[in-house]
């Protein structure tokens, strides 16, 4: 037996090309087939800001707006079971309406729903094309997770339960597990792709098919670069990379599970029935010819700057403030230091934040303390960066004939990126200037490896 895993995109619940073609390829299986689902972005968006907004949401409001998705997907009513949820998340509300608060794992809880709403429409859909499918709880099939509640890791499942199951189809609701104490905890956003990559292992599946990406990956965001080409060769380190990236829809940790047991990743493209694939993930690296694969960038940063002239001889600096951060569940993105300056890159909606508590932290040594958050990260990401001579000439060449002002760069800690922190201002032009000198300026020059 075979098992084939395959994540689908929840905005592809209402596409029906997407869904006709999903069913052509799953009827020429001959094997089980489980269909993890992420949520559709309409019912998350619904179910984020009532939760978000829970003392003041009209949990009536709610249930209305999540039983008119059910009908614009499918054009029907909704089921049974489907409306049975939207009542539990309702009454979940009203409960948290009353009691005035509501913790983490309860956070969880509700956001769920998400998934498990999507899998109600998509059984639907394809019950309508001829298959016939059962839904899996991650509950029956005792999906252990960590209780990190929003960035949960998997750990196990019933590999016993999963080979006892019976049918051909399944769908299961991607992103979260059970703790050790029955609470449900997500693993983040985009976490279907990492739930089907764990599954991908414990089923010894060949392969891991991700049907219908948000984003592609594409050579740089398309809004800035039109056009921009497929990259069809990815290895798990550069996918993981370009995942922290905004116009990438990819959980960096899809590949934790896979690499290993050296299983591939194939991006399927949804308008092919027959399974075409756009990109190929898997451990081969393999480095082209003008080395760099992606210019990639994001807004979603800000810079923490510590500076002094005692910070490179004072020990323990680094430490106290990664340790008052991390206590503040506050994530740093990257670190770069010098012997005067330790600069830390945060998501820009904590910099403020986190600029408070490393001031009451009373360093004697560090004589000013800023956040700057207009700002913006691009990375060059692509393997052979290290050993390939002009590379990193060609990077700051590009930005630096076009007037560009680079308030930080960092490259050396890993083979596959080079990182410049910009003005926002000059973002766009950055990845333009960029993508241009590698990818559409002559090469005259073979990169040595």
């Amino acid at each position: 037996m075979s098992d084939k895993v395959i994540r689908l995109g929840g905005s592809h619940a209402g596409n029906t090309t997407s869904i006709k073609n999903l069913t052509a390829f799953l009827t020429k299986q001959r094997d089980r087939s489980f269909i993890v689902s992420s949520a559709v972005p309409e019912i998350l968006k619904i179910i984020r800001t009532a939760v978000d907004e829970a003392f003041r949401t009209d949990s009536g409001s709610v249930y209305e707006k999540l039983i008119a998705v059910y009908a614009e997907r499918t054009g029907s009513k909704p089921s049974s079971s489907y409306t049975i949820l939207v009542e539990q998340v309702t009454g979940i509300l009203k409960g948290i309406g009353l009691i005035g608060d509501y913790s983490e794992a309860l956070k969880d809880q509700l956001l769920s729903f998400s998934e498990k709403l999507t899998v109600e429409i998509l059984k639907d859909r394809l019950e309508k094309q001829g298959i016939t499918v059962q839904v899996l709880w991650p509950e029956h099939i005792e999906l252990l997770v960590t209780p990190d509640f929003g960035n949960a890791t998997f750990l196990s499942v019933n590999n016993q339960k999963l080979a006892e199951l019976s049918g051909r189809f399944f769908l299961f609701p991607g992103s979260y597990g059970v703790t050790e104490k029955g609470k449900i905890a997500r693993a983040g956003k985009t976490a279907a792709d990492y739930t089907a990559a764990f599954l991908t292992r414990e089923l010894k599946a060949s392969k891991l098919e991700l049907w219908g990406l948000d984003h592609d990956f594409l050579r740089a965001d398309p809004a800035i670069v039109p056009d921009s080409p497929r990259m069809e060769r990815l290895t798990y380190s550069e996918a993981s990379e370009l995942a922290y990236f905004d116009h990438y829809s990819f959980h960096p940790r899809t590949v934790e599970p896979l690499e290993a047991e050296h299983i591939p990743i194939y991006v399927v493209n949804t308008d092919s029935g027959e399974g075409k694939i756009d990109t190929v993930i898997n451990t081969e690296t393999f480095v082209e010819r003008q080395v760099v694969k992606s210019v990639a960038c994001t807004d979603d940063v800000s810079l923490l700057r510590l500076d002094g002239p005692g910070v490179g001889l004072k020990p323990g600096i680094l430490a106290k403030v990664t340790s008052q951060l991390n206590l503040a569940g506050i994530n740093i993105k990257s670190v770069i230091t010098s012997q005067v300056s330790i600069n830390l890159i945060l998501e820009r909606e904590t910099g403020n934040r986190a600029h408070k508590l490393i001031r009451q932290l009373g360093f004697s040594s560090v004589q000013e303390i800023t956040v700057i958050e207009d700002v913006s990260l691009v990375g060059v990401v692509g393997h052979g960066m290290q050993q390939s001579y002009g590379v990193s000439a060609k990077i700051f060449g590009a930005v630096a004939r076009s007037k560009i002002n680079v308030v930080l760069s960092g490259s050396g800690a890993s083979d596959l990126v080079s990182y410049l922190v910009v003005k926002t201002s000059d973002k766009e032009k950055s990845v333009c200037e960029i993508y241009n000198a590698f990818f559409n300026a002559p090469q005259k020059d073979d990169f040595n490896f």
